[in-house]
């Protein structure tokens, strides 16, 4: 039986809501956590790392097949680099450092405008596509099963 984590979108839709509970359990951080907060700052540079290779990997080349939006998916490609040299940051700062804080609150700034303008640009036009969203989610399950965190930081 099919299931709502066998849709690709609704995998990223998923994606979406973990980052942002834990760039809500970071704001909820006292300045004084500094272990806490270089932990779940990794635990978000991990998440969004992996999350940004699916998209760039599996998912756009596959909506490059069924939406002629290219502006869109290559806006969605710049965000993704963007954040990347946030991640590069934030994985070698330490919380201690007065920018820390600074740095996640931007990075996740631009990941909450680029959830939202995939869930209500990309994703409604996704779902009246030709686009099999349940074979895609499939492949997308099956790369993040595969995929070792530690190459991909590599390649950022």
């Amino acid at each position: 039986m099919e299931s709502m984590h066998d849709n690709a979108i609704d995998i990223l839709i998923i994606e979406h809501e973990e980052v942002t509970a834990l760039f809500e359990q970071f704001r909820g951080l006292s300045a004084r956590s500094t272990e806490s907060k270089k932990r779940i700052a990794t635990d978000i540079c991990d998440a969004l790392t992996v999350h940004a290779a699916l998209e760039k990997d599996i998912f756009y080349p596959a909506v490059r097949t069924v939406l002629k939006e290219g502006e869109l998916i290559a806006q969605s490609i710049v965000e993704h680099a963007s954040a990347c040299e946030l991640i590069e940051r934030i994985r070698v700062m330490e919380p201690e450092n007065e920018l820390f804080d600074a740095t996640v609150k931007v990075l996740w700034d631009q990941v909450t405008r680029h959830a939202r303008e995939e869930e209500e640009k990309m994703f409604p036009r996704l779902r009246k596509s030709k686009l099999d969203l349940m074979a895609l989610g499939a492949r997308m399950r099956t790369y993040r099963q595969t995929v070792d965190i530690a190459l991909l930081n590599v390649k950022i």
